[in-house]
């Protein structure tokens, strides 16, 4: 699978229910992903280089679920979000109750940035590359495992009833 069919189904998966099925297979495809850009950053290829560096993400990231009771430290790679405002997501409502889960991605063990990859697309294949709609794009995703030890933070958001 090449990656723009990658991140094309990626981000097209079903959004009800209770997410992705494949996760098995995609933690593999993105490992291969993170090896490849790895590789890139090290090329002599300036371009290959500097796509790299649009695809790797550093940071803090939130993972943003409706009234979560329990995390399932599964380590597959899931969505993220490095948006600073929660309404930012198309999906997020503020009159329910949210478990925000924050973890940092390092240089170490980076994220994959979704945004990064259309940056790229648009400067060096297509300047008119679109993957998702612009309310999707806000949500700044970024591809990360859902791990234990990356995890800063939990943080339940009750909403009150009158």
């Amino acid at each position: 699978m090449d990656l723009l069919e990658l991140f094309r189904m990626w981000v097209n998966h079903p959004k009800e229910g209770n997410g992705r099925s494949n996760l098995v297979s995609t933690d593999e495809y993105w490992k291969k992903v993170l090896q490849d850009i790895h590789n890139w950053e090290n090329s002599e290829d300036k371009e290959v280089n500097e796509i790299a560096k649009y695809l790797l993400y550093t940071g803090k990231i939130r993972r943003v679920h409706l009234d979560l009771d329990e995390v399932n430290y599964n380590n597959h790679y899931v969505s993220w979000t490095s948006s600073e405002k929660l309404e930012d997501l198309y999906w997020f409502n503020s009159s329910c109750s949210h478990t925000i889960i924050t973890a940092e991605a390092t240089k170490e063990n980076p994220g994959i940035s979704v945004k990064g990859f259309i940056e790229a697309m648009k400067k060096f294949d297509n300047e008119n590359f679109e993957l998702n709609s612009p309310a999707i794009r806000e949500e700044q995703e970024v591809i990360f495992p859902l791990q234990e030890k990356s995890i800063l933070s939990i943080e339940k958001i009750k909403i009150k009833k009158r």
